[in-house]
This record gives structure tokens, sequence and C-alpha cells, in this order.
């Protein structure tokens, strides 16, 4: 895919530079394709399929579209003063650039595969049967994964199958069910027609992503004979296609992009497609930026070794809150006193200087974490994604990104058993592979009570897919968003930590009632640190906006409540 990543450009080249002929010449343009028969041998209808992944790379403020929602959620937060940060903020409205921008990346991505499907029977006697199906197939896939993120972020969308004229554009939003629908249609059509192999580097549709999405996206709707009966098709190629890796970190470096876990990712090289996130995560001393940050509180989500919240185990102990805690913890986040892109990491306020071990012999030098007025914000960092092959071009990574894993599909499966009522072996196994892989070696569940396990199930989808891109779309179908987005952003005490636990709830969210706060004009040396107050209503946050430009342009639409007109 890497090597492809090119012809997706030259796609858009190409769908933009058809030219006709006058008719008395009676012959095709010679240096480019004709609107007449583009796509009518194989190469081209190649071409065109790679082109109709250009929307995978669709970037919200150079991070990568997909990963970027839990920035926006009750464990992230974005330090800029952006658009990004105002839809975190609950102050969003119909004209904030990146709800704009990425309805109309997606919307592209779905016109180009729209294109593509009207015009292919073109070829249809000139490529391969086998080809010409899996292409198909493979356009289908992406349509519907695009409009999937549609859909869970507007709710109804217009439904366009097909290229449209000016004439034709002002179309009525469907529903989010019918959308739905039309997603789970399309993933479970073109299944059938594309391969079963999966190649971690190829970054192209199989049968396995087909079903772990339709997963996903029935799981989000509670459709949940669907979530597990596709879930159950990913399953069945474990050991051959699929399967958790045992170094749970190394699946978000360098080192693990060939890791069967991974379904499917966005393929990324370097002077054709490329993101930011080592400027994003990486220090200050690493030449970082950490202008993305994990929420301080979401750190104290993790369980304790003997799988007690901390709240509850004797093996917490507040003044070093980091150890004997769930690996998972310091492989999802850069936390004080850990070494992070060969520096020591830490953020106590008196810590003026740090070691970097970049050297040889390690040497002392400045610590920026605790002196730069931009890098301790919140006290922690994510790690996930920052790796220290990228430390001479932050903003020029080709580390490949997860859309989604072999994790997730266990853990969808999982929640789906247990929302329908139908619990068994099966529901504790699933979820114990991921707390026993190798690397993590958590205590297994063992209780088969419904309640118990509801919470447990996504605790755990807290502690496996933070930083993926996933947190924002489970508050919200759990009905917890306008409870947990309206808790202000921590930051961690400068110079000590909290004498006690915070008080921890069933979903893992933390609350510092019994925990100092410094109010605004106190010292936050020994108390938390408000980053940023946020508001959430309930009854317009759900959706985002329907663009302006949309609005003002379609009579046929009709705005999210709470969004005016």
């Amino acid at each position: 895919m890497k090597s492809k990543i090119k012809y997706s450009i030259i796609f858009i080249l190409l769908t933009f530079l058809f030219v006709s002929c006058e008719d008395y010449l009676e012959k095709y343009p010679l240096n480019n394709p004709s609107d007449a028969t583009f796509l009518s041998n194989q190469t081209e209808l190649e071409m065109a399929v790679t082109g109709c992944y250009n929307a995978m790379w669709t970037s919200v403020q150079g991070m990568p579209f997909h990963l970027v929602f839990d920035q926006i959620s009750d464990i992230g937060w974005d330090r800029n003063g952006s658009a990004l940060q105002a839809i975190g903020r609950g102050s969003a409205d119909s004209r904030n650039s990146d709800i704009v921008s990425l309805w109309t990346d997606l919307y592209k991505g779905i016109a180009k595969c729209n294109y593509v499907l009207a015009n292919m029977e073109r070829g249809v006697d000139n490529i391969p049967t086998d080809v010409y199906a899996q292409s198909k197939a493979e356009v289908r896939f992406l349509r519907a994964f695009y409009y999937h993120y549609l859909a869970e972020l507007f709710g109804g969308v217009p439904l366009v199958t097909q290229p449209l004229t000016l004439s034709e554009a002002n179309i009525a939003r469907s529903s989010k069910a019918d959308v739905v629908d039309f997603i789970l249609t399309e993933l479970d059509e073109c299944a059938n027609d594309l391969p079963q192999e999966n190649d971690p580097l190829a970054g192209r549709a199989t049968k396995g992503a087909a079903w772990a999405i339709m997963s996903r996206v029935a799981l989000y709707n509670e459709k949940w004979d669907t979530a597990i009966s596709s879930a159950q098709k990913v399953m069945a190629l474990e050991g051959t296609e699929y399967e958790l890796s045992s170094n749970y970190m190394d699946l978000f470096q360098y080192a693990g992009q060939e890791s069967k876990e991974i379904i499917l990712s966005v393929q990324f090289l370097k002077g054709e497609h490329m993101h930011s996130m080592f400027r994003f995560f990486g220090t200050r001393n690493a030449k970082g930026h950490t202008n993305k940050k994990p929420s301080y509180q979401a750190a104290d989500s993790w369980e304790c070794t003997d799988g007690l919240q901390i709240d509850e185990s004797p093996l917490f102990d507040p003044q070093h809150p980091y150890e004997n805690r769930d690996p998972r913890l310091g492989y999802t986040f850069s936390l004080s006193g850990s070494i992070f892109l060969g520096f020591q990491y830490e953020t106590h306020g008196d810590s003026l200087y740090c070691w970097d071990y970049n050297q040889n012999p390690p040497k002392r030098i400045a610590n920026l974490e605790a002196t730069h007025a931009y890098a301790t914000f919140t006290g922690i960092g994510w790690r996930k994604y920052a790796d220290n092959l990228d430390k001479d071009a932050v903003n020029d990574s080709e580390l490949n990104t997860i859309v989604i894993r072999y994790a997730e599909v266990l853990l969808n499966y999982a929640e789906a058993k247990i929302s329908s009522g139908s619990i068994d072996q099966s529901v504790l196994d699933a979820i114990n592979k991921i707390r026993q892989r190798p690397s993590v070696e958590m205590p297994p569940l063992t209780t088969t009570n419904a309640e118990e396990l509801k919470y447990a199930v996504r605790r755990e989808r807290k502690y496996e897919l933070s930083c993926e891109g996933l947190r924002l779309f489970d508050i919200k179908r759990w009905g917890i968003a306008e409870n947990v987005m309206n808790l202000p952003v921590l930051g961690r005490m400068k110079k000590s930590y909290p004498s006690i636990a915070p008080i921890v709830d069933e979903y893992g969210t933390s609350y510092y009632d019994n925990i100092p706060i410094a109010q605004q004009g106190e010292s936050a040396d020994f108390k938390m640190r408000i980053v940023e107050i946020r508001s959430f209503d309930k009854n317009r946050d759900y959706l985002w906006p329907i663009p302006y430009i949309e609005m003002d342009t379609n009579p046929e639409m009709v705005q999210n409540p709470g969004y005016g007109e």
C-alpha cells in the first residue's frame, strides 16, 4: 500500500482533469483519460480504487482524523486555542472549521466512491472477473466506512449513493437508522468479494476488516445479534489471520506494524502522506509540543495489579500513584517518573534537571517538562504513536495508525453478548484474552453477574483502547457524556500528589470531591489544577451541528437540535 499511496494523488487529478473533444475531431485526449472511457481497463480501475482510499488520510490539525476524537472526550484535551478545543469545551457551532472540514472531506471520499461505482462497468469486459469484483467491494467498503463516521457524529445525513448533478444536489437527510442499515448491508455484501488474507502493511479492505467495522457499527447502534455474528466471523480466523500481539506497546510503534492484531491501518509514507503525532505527543525535551494531552484524571481509571480500582485496592500508594498498576497505564501515558523518548519524564515542579539517556553516557539536562510554560498542563502525556525513530522529523512520521484491531473486536463481541443477555464463558474468554496477554497479565474476570460484567467491559474498553479515537463514541452511546464532559479537565499538583485516592465510579471515571482543587488565583503547588472548564448540553451536544454551508445552500437540510437554523 505504501508504494501505491502516490496513486491516490494521481486519481484526484485524473477525476478533475477529464477533458472533452470537439465532435469533428472524433478522438479522445491522448495525454489524459477521457470521461467517456476512464475505468475501461484494469490499470485505470486499480488507480481509481486506490484513490478512493484518499479520505483515509484526512487529518484534523495534522492528526489522523480517526484518532482525534479522544482529544475532545473526557480523557483528552487539545491545548491549542483551536476549533478542536472548542468542540471539547462545548462551544462549537456550525461554522467550526474542523467540523466543516471533516464533513467535507468525508463526503469527498464518498463522491469518489460513487464515481467509481457508477462508471466501472466500462471495463467489465476488459478486467478479470475477480479483480473487478474485489475492486467494487473495496469501494463499497470505503463508502460505508466514511458514512459510519458521518452517522455517529451528525446522526442522519444525506445518503448519496451515485454521482449528482448540480440540479440534484439538494438532498434531505436520511434517518440515522436508514444510514446505519445501509452501512451494515454494504459491509455484509462486500465482504463476499474481499480477500481473506490479512496483510497489516497493505492497508486495504479485507473480509476481516468489513466484519470488524460491521461489529463496531452494529454495537454502536444496539444491533446486538449483528455485532455478535460479525465479530464471530473475525474470531473464527484467530490463529490464521488474526491474533493478539504479545507486546501491547509495540502495536503503536514501528516495531509492531506487522502485528496480526492489526485488522486495518492507515498507511503513511514519507514524501507522500505523513502525520505529526510525534510533535503532538512528544515532550518538550524531545522537541515535541505535547499539545494533545490526556486529562490527569484519566490515569486514575486504570486498576491496580490486584484487579481493584485505586480507591479500593490496598496496593495503591497515593504518593507513588503509578506503581502496582495495570501495565497498560504506562503503555498508554507518559507518566511522571518514567523514561519516555529517551528522557527521564518528570513533571514535579522542583525537578529542574532530568536525565537524557539518548546520550552515552547519559547526561543531566534542563528539565523543560517542569519549567517550560507550555509543557505540563496536566502532568502526563500520551505515549502511543510517539516513536523515538521520528525524533529528527517530528512532523513527518510515517508510522501507520490503527483503524481497528482484533482486541476491539473481542470487546465488541463481549459487550454485545452482555447487552443481549446471552452471557456465557465465551464472554469471559474474550475479555480475559486481552487482560492476560503476556505484556499485560492482569487478573482474569470470573464474575458472570450481568451488571458487574456490563461495567467491567466498559472499563476494559477504556484501559485497552484509550488514545485510539473510540472514547468519544463510547461515552455518547452509553449516555454518560452529559456527566463526564461536564467535569473540568484537571492537571496534577505541581509539587505533590493527592494524599488519598479520588472516588472512582463503575465506569472508571474519577471524581475529586475529596481532594483540594485550586480555584482561580490560588497556587496549584499542592492542589489539583483546573486546566479547562467544559460544558456539555445533553439536549444538543450528543450530535455535531450540520455545517453552515450546507444549511445555506441546501433548502432540504434540517439542522440538529440546539444549533439554530
